[in-house]
Order: structure tokens, then C-alpha cells, then sequence
């Protein structure tokens, strides 16, 4: 392999890296500190229409909803018969994100910060499920769709909404007080793992041509 086909293998080992820099620092006096301060910030700008907002979101960034929309992706990929590398790869980052953060969240036992929270929930927190939901479902659409068009108005328009969703629902972890900033980040960089993985594995790996 050459080195423009590895970059996509090394960024996930990167990913891997700054995931477990997170999960052994955030106990430290200098993270937690971070982690409360920004709880305590968000605490104090709460409203009830940006509540009705961030509830909304939790709703849509939902295990089940979530996976019934990769349930959905998949058929329509399998119904306008798509390449099968496109429905591999979707169902392989949607698959693994949902394995990976269970696991990681009963593993690591990271409690809620429970005194800032306004919705009851029993999980572990760290990773956030609802982040590493959205990063793996909407990078997934926004790479299928992007892969199908040259056109850079739909590209700008598909990249910025899923910029977006993923970046609202990890705000909405925080602002609701159920997920630190560092679960949030945890979320992140571990999606970013699987999604940079799966890219090499499916689409760079012994030179594959990604419309195949």
C-alpha cells in the first residue's frame, strides 16, 4: 500500500490515541475542572425553549431511532442497488459504533454527573451513545451522498447539515447534564476511529476504487 492509501488506516489509529488520552486524563484535577465548568456554564443558560431544543434532539439522536434509520439506509442502499462496498461499509461503522460504545460504556463505568442532570438515566456516560450515533450516521450519509454528486452546492449543503446534527447533539448531551464534555469528545474521537477504519478497509485497502 502506499501512503495515500494508509492515511485514511493512520488517521484511525490517531482517533484510537486521542480516545484513551480522554479516557486517562479526564479523572485529573485540570479535566474535571474543564468538565464541571463547562456543566455549571450550560446549567446557568438554560431556557425552556432551548430545553423543548435539546430534548427534541435527544429524542432523534435515540439508540432506536438511530437504529432505525440505519435500518433504512441499508434497505434503500440494497433497493437502488448500490455497490456493495457502499452497503458494507454503512452497515460495518452503524454495526460496530452501537457494539463498541456498549462496550466501552460498561468498561469504563464512567458515573453521570448526576447534579447537573434534569433527565434520569442509569447507563454509564462515558462515551456519549447519542454522539457516536450522529457522527457515524450522518458522516455515512453525508460520504454516500457526497461519493454520488460533483455538484458543490450539494456537497457544501449535505457536509455542513451533518456538520451540524453531530455537532447540536453533542451540545445537547452537555446541556442537558447528562454527558461531561470529555464523554462528548470520547464519542467523537471513537466514531472517527471506526469511520476511518472502515474507509480504508472497504474503499483504500489494496487500492479499491471507491465506486466498486
Amino acid at each position: 500500500m502506499n501512503r495515500i492509501q494508509k492515511a485514511p488506516l493512520r488517521v484511525s489509529m490517531i482517533f484510537v490515541m486521542a480516545f484513551f488520552v480522554v479516557f486517562l486524563t479526564y479523572r485529573t484535577t485540570i479535566v474535571t475542572a474543564f468538565d464541571r465548568g463547562i456543566l455549571s456554564w450550560f446549567e446557568q443558560t438554560r431556557t425552556d425553549g432551548f430545553l423543548m431544543l435539546m430534548d427534541g434532539l435527544a429524542f432523534v439522536g435515540s439508540t432506536k431511532i438511530v437504529a432505525i434509520l440505519g435500518i433504512v439506509l441499508i434497505i434503500f442502499l440494497l433497493v437502488r442497488r448500490s455497490p456493495l462496498n457502499d452497503v458494507y461499509f454503512s452497515a460495518a461503522v452503524l454495526l460496530t459504533t452501537g457494539v463498541l460504545n456498549t462496550a466501552a460504556k460498561y468498561s469504563f463505568a464512567r458515573v453521570r454527573p448526576e447534579e447537573f442532570m434534569i433527565v434520569e438515566l442509569s447507563t454509564f456516560s462515558f462515551p456519549s451513545g447519542h454522539t457516536m450515533g450522529a457522527a457515524s450516521f450522518y458522516s455515512v450519509v453525508a460520504f454516500l451522498i457526497w461519493k454520488r454528486t460533483d455538484r458543490r452546492s450539494i456537497r457544501f449543503a449535505i457536509s455542513s447539515f451533518s456538520i451540524g446534527m453531530i455537532v447540536l447533539m453533542g451540545i445537547s448531551r452537555v446541556y442537558l447534564g447528562v454527558h461531561f464534555p470529555t464523554d462528548v469528545m470520547g464519542g467523537l474521537f471513537l466514531s472517527g476511529a471506526i469511520l476511518s477504519f472502515f474507509y480504508w478497509f472497504y474503499y483504500q485497502r489494496n487500492g479499491r476504487n471507491l465506486n466498486r
